[in-house]
């Protein structure tokens, strides 16, 4: 009776451990980021002083190595791999997301983001050295674009 009840309880845990095994991985899946953090730099607006330092940049030029800038409430604004667009993000969660390259298909060809600029309402986004726009930062609206 012993190695029985030894048994039955060995085979519930296992049982009880295979069911738990997906809401487990998808718990630990739940908190990752849509973004890397070691991607990512501060504006000069999250400064204590407000202004451009070493450490806190006015110009975020988007490389391999940095895609996200990190502004104002910990908002991260995050060029996808791509360079063609740039989505925010709250933590994990997506505020908005704005199509930058398709904007300028029509006058540049692969168009990809080049450089970030924030300014208290907007993000400049510099595109393929030949344009701009300006992105609102509440509900991530393209504004006017201009081609040099």
């Amino acid at each position: 009776m012993k190695n029985f009840n030894r048994y039955f309880i060995q085979k519930t845990i296992i049982a009880v451990g295979f069911l738990l095994l997906p809401f487990i991985t998808y718990a630990q899946d739940a908190g990752a980021l849509p973004y890397h953090e070691n991607q990512v730099e501060p504006d000069q607006e999250m400064s204590p002083s407000g202004t451009a330092t070493d450490k806190f940049k006015a110009v975020h030029i988007i490389s391999t190595s940095l895609r996200g800038v990190r502004g104002a409430n910990g908002v991260v604004y995050w060029v996808s791999k791509d360079k063609a667009t740039l989505s925010t993000y709250k933590g994990a969660q997506l505020l908005w997301r704005a199509d930058v390259a398709e904007a300028f298909k029509p006058d540049i060809q692969q168009p990809q983001i080049e450089k970030l600029v924030f300014a208290s309402n907007v993000v400049f986004v510099f595109v393929s050295k030949r344009g701009f726009t300006e992105i609102n930062r509440d509900t991530g609206q393209l504004g006017n674009k201009v081609i040099n």
